[in-house]
């Protein structure tokens, strides 16, 4: 059959909520939501370009009831209310898909699976094929010759394989394995402990639902799940009456109607318009340019969405190339016109920078084609590539050059790699993973997948396409050099356009200076201390390790002593049995699953009994013992001996730096566990690690900013914040004792983060009225903290985010939502962001300027780490003094605040001694 035969059915709902999830919150100039409906255009769009489908429907959901709900009113009782922000773009979508001049269909009392069932029935009694296009393991029943299935999340065709893999069993018996195994996600209720992987064995035993019922009566052995499924009969062949789809939808759809042609120009370039989709305009503008050259597509464009230029090649259309000869490379790179930025993008063996081989370089600028330089591709037949010392000579001394601009994804990952082979990187101008970092630091992702689809309406070729999966995985040195190069050609095309579009935008936007004076300038800083790492002590590590377990056992034992029996202390499922069924104990929280266990719950349930105070060391030490003691050691690097943590500047909404492989943030900074483990970093021979920490950095950002007379001058005086509190607040003037300082830090420390009565009562373990009352003298005391948390809310919900003291920005749309819940969070956002984002922007400040002395005074000595409000440096002995002050220093002048910036600094041969 030809393409002209074929129905291209589309499951619309599911299109809905992968377009909503799929892309950032997006709103008009008004308030309107659109990202769902932009969402749902692109996925659209996507398809009809791919496809050129010639007869096509979307079928959405209805909002009554179905026949299922009548068998079994439980029938998706378990589903949440859409997001609040959606509900107004359903009919918006509905709008869209009409100006599309795509027929749409919604059935009372049915699903829109049973009308793509439907429809796929009259299809191949009219002589069609049909395409369902749905990520829904449901229709996957469907599957047989003459209908096909895609699956448009995972942009694959669903074939007799992959439902195999799924579900165990070919399609025609899917929907007796979702009888027998139920579907939590509909509510469908199965057979008790009758999963996906014993529905298929009993499948293949005997066959159908009702086969199988009729061979396990007959069966003389029978396991636990069977059993239940002939005590269960009636719910199974229930099960299966709800997921087996309804072929007979009542409508007057005939499949030769749902012929397609084109969109309705004159209801969808105004709809557009309306919900202000520009770069959804300027797609449609090219393309009606394309078909009619002599029209004028001189239209004004719509103020929102996104701003790109329109000189935009598709990034489909593009061609690159592929250099196997180095006099290829210098052509093109001598061909660079003046001022032009460099793109680079290596592919190595690995993505642990410091552990990887290069592969290949990409190269591209502005006014030329991308290009891919093969290195090290190693396969039978692989042809003859440019030695890697032969490409270094000529593009090490560019790359190296600052007055030449660079420009590339993740630079920072480019640059530790070239910097393993004495490459060095200057002139860094762009990063298009900073650029939406900056503009929105609260995106769900920051990969360049992500930008690109969002951005650019266009999915990347995906690097697993290449190397596969699992055991089957190979290198990318193995991936043939054709296939390489469009996959690495186009990353540096990708990254290229990304920045043309979010340039502009970060000019436009008033948070450039954050970019550029900031988060562009600290990626050599991190390059550097990454590149330098930290030495450990893994001796040490090891005989803690052994401590640890023998610890691990000791708690082990003594549980099994309180319990009368051995469990697994890490399953919680074992812990809820012995706690609330065993033991009595009273339950704190539920969960879909049972009882929890969690930290919170062990907490609360330690106040009055042993065991759970046990556990809570169990896991704490399990945890330090796996994550730090025994993994250290492994991920000292073979070539340097130290350890590389990275810093991901991506990692946080606040704008702190995140750590991985070893994630430094979580090291206790208490307790004598985590005292050992900083113990284990240690200075090279003839240095000495120096630790500089700002003392209460985030309570004195709070002062400056909320201008309260009275908090600024106990720091303009060098007292204490927290005793200070404590006189005020809990002991009339006397001095306090620990424990009303304690509570004086919780207080401030509570208020900051926009802690409630009920959480400061449960912090401090008193009641709310004592807690209310804290509260209420505290903002007496100090009411210029309070106006401050206040005016944050509102300028939050005035402007649609919060900004911290240098003008990063954090977008807060929830700050208007309807819903009670998410509103109140989004005030706690409010009001402690710009706190602690200014907290992170004084950290990185100061990281800018310790490096910038450090190099400028022509000192051996290096910044290794940075850990909340802390910087660790390692310093020869014979520098060390002059180290401390310029620490000190540099640090307290990171900022000018209304209040000083006080450094605390140590130094040791550990970092345990340093701190």
């Amino acid at each position: 059959m030809t393409t002209q035969d074929k129905v291209f059915l589309i499951d619309g709902s599911g299109y809905i909520f992968r377009a909503y999830y799929g892309i950032r919150p997006l709103s008009t100039s008004t308030g309107v939501p659109t990202n769902a409906v932009i969402g749902f255009a692109r996925m659209l769009g996507k398809l009809l370009r791919s496809e050129s489908p010639s007869h096509i429907a979307i079928a959405f959901d209805a909002k009554e009831k179905t026949f299922r709900h009548k068998i079994y009113d439980l029938y998706k009782a378990n589903r949440d209310a859409p997001p609040e922000d959606l509900i107004p773009q359903f009919d918006l979508i509905q709008r869209l898909v009409e100006a599309m001049g795509i027929t749409m269909l919604k059935i009372p009392g049915y699903e829109a699976d049973d009308i793509i069932a439907t429809l796929a029935k009259r299809a191949g009694e009219q002589g069609f094929e049909s395409v369902v296009v749905s990520a829904d393991k449901d229709l996957m029943q469907m599957l047989k010759p003459g209908v096909a299935m895609i699956d448009p999340m995972k942009d694959i065709r669903v074939d007799e394989a992959r439902v195999n893999e799924k579900f165990g069993v070919s399609p025609e018996y899917v929907i007796d394995v979702l009888a027998l195994a139920g579907d939590t996600s509909d509510n469908v209720p199965g057979v008790r402990k009758v999963g996906v992987k014993t529905a298929a064995k009993l499948v293949h035993e005997f066959g159908h639902l009702e086969e199988i019922i009729a061979g396990l009566k007959t069966k003389e052995k029978l396991k636990a799940a069977e059993k239940n499924v002939i005590a269960e009969e009636d719910m199974a062949r229930l099960s299966l009456e709800l997921v087996t789809l309804h072929e007979g939808v009542p409508m007057d759809v005939d499949c030769h109607s749902l012929a397609y042609s084109s969109p309705n120009m004159t209801t969808l370039e105004p709809f557009l318009e309306e919900i202000e989709a520009r770069n959804l305009l300027r797609d449609l503008r090219t393309h009606k340019a394309a078909e009619a050259p002599a029209a004028s597509t001189s239209t004004e464009a719509a103020p929102a969405e996104e701003s790109q230029p329109t000189d935009q090649t598709p990034t489909e259309s593009r061609e690159y190339k592929t250099f196997f000869a180095l006099d290829e490379v210098r052509a093109f790179l001598d061909a660079r016109p003046d001022g032009a930025t460099l793109v680079f993008d290596l592919e190595t063996t690995s993505l642990n920078a410091h552990e990887a081989e290069l592969v290949g370089v990409a190269l591209s600028y502005q006014g030329s084609a991308a290009a891919y330089v093969p290195v090290a591709h190693r396969y039978l037949g692989v042809p003859k590539q440019i030695p890697r010392d032969e490409l270094f000579s000529l593009i090490g001394p560019i790359l190296a050059d600052e007055t030449i601009p660079k420009a590339g994804q993740n630079i920072k990952y480019d640059i530790n790699v070239l910097a393993k082979y004495e490459i060095e990187v200057n002139g860094v101008a762009q990063d298009s993973m900073l650029q939406a970092y900056v503009l929105d630091a609260s995106r769900g992702s920051f990969s360049m997948d992500s930008l690109s689809k969002e951005l650019l309406q266009h999915e990347p070729i995906s690097y697993k396409s290449l190397t596969g999966t699992g055991k089957s995985q190979i290198g990318f040195d193995e991936v043939p050099v054709d296939a390489a190069a469009k996959y690495a050609a186009e990353d540096a095309d990708i990254t290229e356009q990304l920045c043309d579009i979010q340039a502009p935008r970060l000019k436009a936007s008033g948070v450039e200076h954050i970019y550029q004076d900031v988060e562009l300038p600290l990626v050599s800083v991190l390059s550097r201390m990454e590149c330098k790492g930290i030495k450990i002590d893994s001796a040490a590590l090891s005989e803690m390790s052994k401590e640890f377990q023998h610890k691990l056992n000791e708690i082990e034992a003594k549980c099994e002593e309180l319990i009368g029996e051995r469990i697994n202390l890490n399953s919680p499922k074992q812990l809820s049995r012995v706690f609330f069924e065993d033991l009595k104990y009273p339950v704190i929280k539920k969960t879909k699953t049972g009882y929890s266990t969690d930290h919170e719950v062990l907490e609360t349930l330690a106040q009055d009994y042993e065991l759970p105070r046990v556990i809570l060391d169990f896991r704490m030490i399990s945890k330090l013992k796996s994550t730090y003691v025994d993994a250290l050691p492994k991920l000292v690097n073979q070539r340097t001996g130290r350890v590389h943590t990275t810093f991901n500047q991506t990692g946080t909404a606040t704008g702190r730096l995140s750590s991985t492989e070893p994630n430094l943030q979580n090291i206790p900074i208490r307790g004598e566990e985590g005292k050992r483990i900083r113990k284990a970093f240690i200075a090279e021979e003839g240095c000495t690690l120096i630790a500089a920490d700002y003392s209460q950095v985030e309570l004195r950002v709070m002062a400056h900013l909320c201008g309260d007379p009275s908090f600024i001058e106990a720091f303009q005086n060098g007292e204490d914040i927290h005793s200070r509190t404590a006189r005020e607040i809990l002991t009339d003037g006397a001095e306090p004792s620990s424990d009303d300082r304690r509570k004086a830090k919780a207080i401030n420390f509570g208020i900051l983060y926009g802690l409630s009565e009920f959480g400061l009562a449960k912090q401090l373990d008193i009641s709310r009225t004592e807690a209310r009352e804290f509260i209420t003298k505290y903002f007496a005391r100090y009411p210029g903290i309070r106006t401050y948390l206040d005016e944050a809310i509102e300028g939050g919900k005035e402007n649609g985010y919060v900004s911290t003291i240098l003008g990063r920005r954090r977008a807060l749309p929830d700050l208007t939502s309807r819903n009670g819940a998410v509103r109140q969070a989004a005030e706690r956002i409010a009001m402690n962001t710009p706190i602690q984002g200014s907290a992170a922007d004084i950290i990185k400040l100061a990281m800018l300027r310790v490096d910038k002395a450090l190099r400028e005074r022509n000192l051996k000595s290096r910044l290794l780490l940075q850990v909340h409000d802390e910087l660790v440096v390692e310093a020869t002995n014979d520098e060390r003094d002059e180290v401390v002050e310029l620490l000190k220093s540099e640090m307290g002048k990171a900022m000018d605040l209304s209040v000083p910036l006080d450094v605390d600094v140590g130094q040791g041969q550990n970092w345990a001694e340093a701190h």
